[in-house]
């Protein structure tokens, strides 16, 4: 991605953002494309990794089709999609959403659970896939 092309993405989740028409709870919908495109329709059959750093966790899912990383925390939710599990390596994050809390200036920030993401746009866990949760990464559903 040239630096023109990055300033223009950037631009635009800017004015998305700061419209605020596309919300969630407390979460405003960066990319509302991207939101259509997995809202109710994304069916996890495996958690294939889970790394949870001091501000922010990212996990790798799987479904039927394709593969899913999921880069969050309090502040942002970021997706990236490949068909293949390297893809997820080579590609580029896209912007899902935005705490609105991030627009105003606040010190205290909580780390959002992957479970909450996934019912906040509802998409469903399999079995195996909460079964990887718990076994991996001790994290109750």
């Amino acid at each position: 991605m040239t630096e023109d092309e990055f300033l223009k993405k950037l631009s635009n989740y800017y004015s998305i953002i700061k419209d605020g028409k596309y919300k969630l709870n407390n979460w405003i919908i960066a990319d509302p494309k991207l939101y259509l495109s997995l809202k109710n329709k994304l069916n996890i059959t495996s958690v294939l990794f889970i790394n949870k750093y001091t501000n922010e966790t990212i996990i790798v899912i799987e479904t039927k089709k394709e593969y899913y990383a999921i880069k969050y925390n309090g502040n942002f939710i970021c997706l990236r999609k490949s068909d293949t599990e390297y893809g997820l390596v080579t590609g580029e994050y896209e912007l899902l959403a935005v705490n609105e809390k991030v627009l105003k200036e606040i010190s205290e920030k909580t780390l959002l659970s992957f479970d909450k993401i996934c019912q906040l746009f509802n998409w469903k866990l399999s079995k195996k896939a909460k079964e990887d949760l718990e076994y991996k990464y001790l994290t109750k559903l």
